[in-house]
């Protein structure tokens, strides 16, 4: 059960603060401190493979950018005590899963103990609602990929800026994060595009049953505003793919002339 709080503890909480307060910083010691908070409200952290009781929160990590972010947050968590899940986006323009330090990420990421799933993008495939087999053999494929990386079965898949038609929908051979059972009665927050600088997640009270949605792109040691982080991310993907090139196809080729 979850512990109540007195209205002053609610006002000064990191995650509610105060009409006064400054903006929440996106930095990793912020996230900390929020998960403290929650484990501190007497909630017990589970996984998609059941439904939702009192008590419980479902924490979830969409890897949109990075996934060496991703893995600072893992390891934040397993110093935390939680498990959570991460979900892998195979067609992000900002990391190749099976390329050799995203491989790396993803190994330890799961050997702190989280859960791996697919972060699918319908938007990759269709501009309208396809028929449910089309969307479900697109999803098993990306699953079957993400499968060989991970080195076990990926049932669980988080569906990237979902369309209104995926919401609340089942759908045969794998969990879906955004199924009926995981949002009726269940409170739900999210960080998208740093959203929590506007609405605090906790300001209304701590909910009973939670899903929490954090995307470890928009975390860092330092703070940024949303569209900075991103245009950094750019940046530095830009200059690993540089670094590639010159590496493996320009030095190579001197060196072999």
């Amino acid at each position: 059960m979850v512990r109540s709080v007195s209205q002053h503890e609610e006002a000064s909480s990191v995650s509610g603060g105060t009409e006064d307060s400054n903006p929440i910083q996106f930095t990793y010691d912020t996230y900390e401190e929020l998960l403290v908070q929650l484990r501190s409200r007497g909630y017990e952290f589970t996984s998609y493979d059941g439904s939702v009781s009192d008590g419980e929160i479902l924490l979830r990590h969409d890897v949109d950018w990075s996934p060496q972010r991703a893995t600072k947050i893992a390891e934040i968590e397993a110093d935390t005590g939680l498990s959570t899940t991460y979900f892998f986006l195979l067609s992000s323009p900002f990391y190749n899963a099976l390329y050799e330090e995203n491989r790396d990420a993803i190994d330890r990421i799961s050997s702190l103990g989280h859960d791996i799933g697919l972060h699918f993008s319908t938007h990759q495939y269709w501009s309208s609602e396809p028929a449910d087999e089309d969307l479900v053999a697109a999803v098993d494929r990306e699953r079957d990929i993400l499968s060989s990386v991970v080195g076990e079965p990926i049932d669980v898949v988080s569906f990237h800026i979902p369309p209104d038609w995926v919401l609340k929908r089942s759908y045969d051979g794998f969990v879906s994060t955004y199924e009926e059972r995981f949002f009726t009665s269940i409170a739900y927050r999210g960080d998208s595009n740093q959203r929590w600088r506007d609405s605090p997640p906790f300001a209304d009270g701590f909910p009973e049953r939670l899903q929490i949605l954090v995307h470890p792109g928009l975390w860092a040691e330092s703070d940024q505003m949303f569209a900075e982080r991103l245009y950094r991310e750019r940046d530095d993907r830009h200059l690993a793919i540089s670094e590639f090139l010159n590496y493996q196809f320009i030095e190579d080729r001197v060196s072999r002339s």
